[in-house]
């Protein structure tokens, strides 16, 4: 079976995903790799057949989706050309991770495809979402990546085709601790604001991940580059998680039994939907960092409430179960078989 595997390489949450999921494919498979965006900061671990640019959304140094530099920063010419001549046709499966190109290629030949994202969840109205709808972010998360199939993943199962999130191995083999900093990834700010901001709270450390080059570290701030090793190493040893309300690092703040900071960056409806889901599970939230702020902070430093949630591991059950579906011509999404333990 040849197997294509696409995803957003935007977002860190889509490759930590892939690096769970593609080696166990390419165990049973001949498998491709298409990646499109190039904002991801984590290392992908494997060979790609396709890069694409995609789509892609950029951000101010305040917190907030900036809609104009991501009008401009896309490609919309390119766009086209790569749906119509991407060979999806090649393909006996197509699995896709919230990535446009191959959804609308897919669409356009007729070619079969499984949805498998934590978007997808929010295909179901019963997903937790913020009071009043943003429509035109309700159509980007049903249709940006459309697919026939779909298989989602939340903190909780608001409907039937959505699953637990999945855990990294590395992650599922550390044996957490508390030590005395707080890890914090919060990408939509520069780090000369987060210096200023954390100088607030002197009795507290923190280890900040930053894309910023030529940084310099603080009383109580270390800033280190984004890497997927030192960033799990951190967060395995800190007293919680500091972050945006995105999905698979919450998530495994959450699995590791660490106390959970987020905020939805500003105007990402996603995020805001994250974040309402996240504090069901005991996360606190602040909107943005201003003085309002300031007092969930001091609650979280003194809160001796983690966040734990011993989610199953059940990737290569997954798999499988998808692999089986598309071997016996059973709908994609078809997960009645798949046991979580």
């Amino acid at each position: 079976m040849k197997v294509l595997y696409a995803l957003q390489g935007t977002g860190n949450g889509h490759v930590a995903r892939a690096r769970e999921l593609v080696p166990l494919i390419a165990q049973k498979c001949e498998l491709d790799i298409l990646v499109a965006g190039t904002q991801s900061q984590i290392d992908l671990g494997f060979p790609i057949r396709f890069k694409k640019y995609g789509l892609t959304m950029k951000y101010n140094s305040n917190g907030g989706v900036s809609y104009w530099r991501s009008f401009f920063s896309n490609r919309p010419v390119q766009f086209f050309k790569d749906v119509f001549s991407l060979p999806v046709k090649e393909y006996d499966l197509v699995l896709i991770d919230f990535e446009a190109i191959t959804s609308y290629a897919c669409l356009l030949r007729g070619v079969k495809s499984l949805q498998l994202s934590h978007q997808a969840s929010y295909w179901t109205e019963s997903t937790p979402r913020p009071e009043a709808r943003v429509w035109h972010w309700e159509f980007v998360l049903r249709y940006m990546s459309p697919s026939p199939y779909k298989i989602g993943f939340h903190f909780d199962a608001y409907d039937t085709f959505i699953l637990p999130p999945i855990i990294r191995g590395e992650v599922r083999q550390l044996t957490p601790t508390q030590g005395a900093h707080y890890t914090v990834y919060l990408p939509a700010y520069n780090a000369a604001t987060l210096a200023r901001w954390f100088e607030r709270f002197p009795n507290e450390s923190f280890t900040v991940f930053t894309k910023d080059e030529n940084v310099s570290n603080t009383l109580n701030t270390a800033f280190l580059k984004i890497n997927n090793l030192d960033f799990t190493r951190s967060l395995s040893r800190s007293k919680g998680l500091i972050c945006s309300a995105g999905f698979e690092g919450p998530a495994e703040a959450m699995f590791l039994g660490k106390k959970l900071l987020i905020t939805p960056i500003r105007g990402q409806y996603e995020q805001a939907a994250n974040a309402i889901c996240a504090e069901r599970e005991g996360a606190l939230v602040f909107k943005q960092l201003d003085e309002d702020a300031v007092p969930v902070f001091e609650r979280f430093f003194l809160s001796k409430n983690p966040v734990k949630r011993a989610w199953p591991n059940f990737s290569e059950g997954l798999v499988s179960c998808i692999l089986d579906n598309a071997k016996k011509g059973k709908a994609l999404d078809d997960i009645s078989a798949l046991q979580l333990h």
